[in-house]
Parts: C-alpha cells; sequence; structure tokens
C-alpha cells in the first residue's frame, strides 16, 4: 500500500510539473505576440521573420532569469555540507540551472521540493529556456524522493539515468559515498556509488553482514586473498571471515577482489 501512494504521490508531481510547463509555453507565445505588437507597423506589414521572434523570445527569457537572480539574492545555495544535505521546511533555496539560471526552491511536507512559482510573484508571462524546465524537474523529483523515501525505491524506479543521478547530486555538493538527505521529519541515509547506483543504508548493513558471516573458503578463496573495499584492503581470518567494520560501505559493487 506504501509503495502504491508513493507511485499516485510520484504521477501527480509530474503531472502537475506537465501542466504547469504546458501553461508556461503557451505563456511565451502570448507574451512574444504583446511584445510585437509594439514594434513598428510596417515590420509587421512586412510579415514576422523566425529571427525577429527568436529576439523577442530571447529578451523575455532573459528578463525572467535576470528577475530571478534577483530574488535569489538572499536564498540559501542548494548545496549539501560533508555529504548532508539539509532541508528546512519553508526555507528557500537557490540552484543555478546548466544554462546559468538561478532557480528558486523552496520545501514543502515530508521534504517535498519545488520551485514555487505563485510565491515568488512570478506571473503568466514568465518562462524559462526549456532545458530549465526539465533540469528543475528532474532535480527537484530526485531530491524530494530521496529526502521522502528512505529505501531509494522511488529513486531507481523513477526512470533516473544511473549516470544523470550522479550528475544531479554532484551539483548540489552530494559526491560518492555515504550521503544524508534531512528534513524537519527524519533523516534518510544512502550509499552513491561511482556509476550512479544508489543504495538504502539497510541494505549496504545487510551485505556487510553477509560479507563477515560467509566462508569465502568454500568458494575457492585463500588467507592470501584480498578484498578492497572503499580503498582499504582486508584478509580472510582462519575460519574464512572477513570481519569488515560497521559503518564500512561494503558492497559487491564497490569491492574489488583479488583472488
Amino acid at each position: 500500500m506504501r509503495v502504491n501512494n508513493y507511485s499516485a504521490l510520484n504521477k501527480i508531481m509530474y503531472d502537475d510539473f506537465r501542466n504547469r510547463q504546458s501553461r508556461l509555453i503557451e505563456s511565451i507565445n502570448k507574451a512574444v505576440y504583446k511584445k510585437l505588437n509594439i514594434l513598428p507597423s510596417n515590420t509587421l506589414a512586412n510579415g514576422l521573420s523566425t529571427d525577429t521572434l527568436s529576439i523577442v523570445a530571447g529578451k523575455l527569457i532573459l528578463e525572467n532569469q535576470k528577475k530571478l537572480a534577483s530574488i535569489g539574492k538572499n536564498a540559501e545555495e542548494l548545496v549539501a555540507k560533508n555529504n548532508v544535505l539539509h532541508l528546512r521546511k519553508g526555507a528557500y533555496y537557490k540552484f543555478q540551472t546548466s544554462s546559468n539560471t538561478t532557480a528558486i526552491l523552496t520545501v514543502g511536507e515530508g521534504g517535498n521540493v519545488y520551485m514555487p512559482f505563485s510565491e515568488l510573484g512570478l506571473d503568466a508571462n514568465f518562462t524559462l529556456p526549456p532545458a530549465d524546465y526539465g533540469e528543475i524537474n528532474k532535480l527537484t523529483r530526485l531530491i524530494g524522493d530521496l529526502a521522502e523515501d528512505g529505501s531509494a525505491f522511488l529513486v531507481n524506479t523513477a526512470g533516473f539515468n544511473d549516470l544523470e543521478v550522479k550528475e544531479m547530486l554532484g551539483k548540489v555538493g552530494i559526491k560518492p559515498g555515504w550521503f544524508e538527505v534531512r528534513s524537519d521529519s527524519k533523516t534518510n541515509k544512502f550509499y552513491l556509488l561511482d556509476n550512479g547506483l544508489i543504495y538504502p543504508e539497510y541494505q549496504v548493513e545487510a551485505e556487510r553482514r553477509g560479507f563477515n558471516i560467509r566462508n569465502w573458503f568454500k568458494d575457492g578463496y585463500t588467507r592470501d586473498s584480498t578484498f578492497i573495499i572503499e580503498g582499504k584492503e582486508y584478509k580472510l581470518d582462519e575460519n574464512g571471515h572477513l570481519n569488515v567494520p560497521n559503518g564500512v560501505g561494503c558492497l559487491m559493487g564497490n569491492t574489488k577482489i583479488i583472488k
């Protein structure tokens, strides 16, 4: 039932974003023609060129980017400290997109992250480069899912590309290894591999315990075998067991074994 609730919430959020995006795309067309109405009549009489439309649209986008940059002056950077990302309900955060747009984000219930268009006073003529909407949508979904779901189920089933996940998390200061996403209601801890895969804390600990209780001698390994985990070497004891301490990110995808 909990999984179904998550899926339903994701669909609602995605549909809401798509509707908002459609409205904003429509608004830029209206805004462009509104701007064109002030052009000299002979320009309109001679027909509108693609270049004219592109210039007007570009000016609108530039104006809106400047507006967001001004609004975001006092907002906090959305960045993790020591691989811990804090999300405070009602706080405003700024995030720089790949096209150098300052996106302003806020946090709602349960760590839900979104761009508060109406709260920021962004009217119907507000628009941004299309790529920005996609980037903002992916980032807010990713961070919101990690804040809400400690199992990483939402992230791992949301259609994100693994390397894309690593790149997006890197933009907010999260590096491979253990990381946390903290909201007012809870803290979720995960492990990020270099390939972008995310594992919940309980799964990493379960694999670590599995590594320790396994008799590796039965699999053909010896006391000379070396297990390299997080850059540190481990050897088997006289019973064929590893003794990997608690807290080590012990995953098969993060372990190099020299037999």
